[in-house]
């Protein structure tokens, strides 16, 4: 059981992705990792574009948890 929350796209957007519905769970999870990296700052390299995909592959809880640690390592930054 998929207990993700869904992320509607804006329908502005929907053209651009070709996408008529909300995003799957992997998509929402892909988006609320690359919005916490970006809110922390974090560059994105190749390697870790693929790890945001590996990452957006696990289950919602889990990537609450690293969600949480990204925040976290980006509050107690100097």
């Amino acid at each position: 059981m998929d207990i993700t929350p869904p992320l509607p796209i804006a329908p502005t957007l929907r053209s651009e992705m070709n996408h008529g519905g909300p995003l799957s769970a992997t998509q929402a999870h892909q988006v609320m990792l690359y919005c916490a990296l970006d809110a922390g700052c974090v560059p994105m390299d190749p390697p870790a574009v693929q790890a945001v995909v590996r990452l957006a592959q696990l289950d919602y809880p889990t990537v609450q948890a690293v969600i949480g640690w990204i925040t976290t390592a980006a509050t107690r930054r100097p």
